[in-house]
């Protein structure tokens, strides 16, 4: 009976993503395969943390949405999200899922809540610091000022998103009972995760300020992470082109859930 509830949560959450135009039919499979992987995990736990960091992120991708097209760094199709935006935020989280399934280790679940801790951290702190008022300054030069959406800015507001984010997740996995156990172990496990969100959130950052792409519409002449920009293929200024924002938010996840568990294991050993 959980099992059928659980598939009829994850289709029924699909096709009102998709109704209501967060998400597009590929995006929508992708992401059920993942929530189904985090279900059979961890239960519906694992499961409303997935559905928290979509809900969250579509909302603040939305918010807005005119102004951070203008800056050229808005998602791409009005804020639809595809299937190569689902697996690089959730992917990594999907195979945490699968290795706790077949091992039953609780580094899964902290690599697992680390990778969308991490996810959540970096949407929120993009969406919200390019509102910032403030200049951002380039995570490689913190003297530098640069323009709003410049791939390695960094801003007060956006660093202060990331925290709350990361604390928000772990609030939620505590709250739901995916982090649990001793005091040690529970205290281990949160910190490692905030913690970890909050590097590869900055990680995140510093591969867009040396290495991703950075591209020049070629009908408007804004600077972009998007390999096209209105509906036109751009030019390539500098970095790897083929390394855009999705592959670079997959690394970052991963970052995350690597960071987390490393940091768990050495939480553990110090903690009393």
């Amino acid at each position: 009976m959980d099992l059928l509830l659980g598939v009829g949560f994850i289709i029924v959450l699909g096709l009102a993503a998709y109704k209501g135009k967060a998400i597009d039919a590929t995006g929508a499979l992708s992401g059920g395969v993942i929530s189904f992987a985090a279900f059979l995990a961890g239960g519906f736990g694992w499961l409303l943390v997935i559905v928290a960091f979509f809900a969250i992120s579509s909302v603040l991708t939305r918010y807005r949405y005119d102004y951070k097209k203008q800056l050229g760094s808005a998602q791409e199709k009005g804020g639809i999200r595809s299937w190569p935006n689902t697996l690089a935020n959730g992917l990594v989280a999907g195979i945490a899922a699968v290795a706790e399934i077949v091992t039953h280790q609780d580094v899964f679940i902290v690599a697992f809540l680390g990778s969308i801790a991490a996810a959540m951290s970096d949407t929120v702190a993009t969406e919200i610091g390019l509102l910032s008022k403030s200049k951002p300054r380039l995570i490689v030069n913190l003297r530098k000022f640069v323009e709003p959406g410049t791939s390695g800015g960094v801003t007060l507001m956006g660093e202060l998103a990331c925290l709350t984010s990361a604390l928000v997740i772990t609030a939620i996995g505590t709250s739901l009972g995916i982090l649990s156990g001793g005091y040690r172990n529970l205290s281990a496990a949160a910190l490692a995760v905030i913690l970890g969100a909050i590097i590869a959130t900055n990680f995140d950052s510093l591969i867009g300020g040396t290495v991703q792409g950075r591209n020049r519409c070629t009908v408007c002449g804004t600077s972009t992470e998007l390999l096209t920009h209105h509906d036109m293929p751009t030019v390539s200024m500098s970095g790897k082109r083929m390394l855009d924002n999705n592959a670079v938010n997959l690394v970052a996840t991963l970052a995350g859930a690597l960071v987390s568990v490393g940091l768990y294991l050495v939480f553990l050993a110090f903690i009393p």
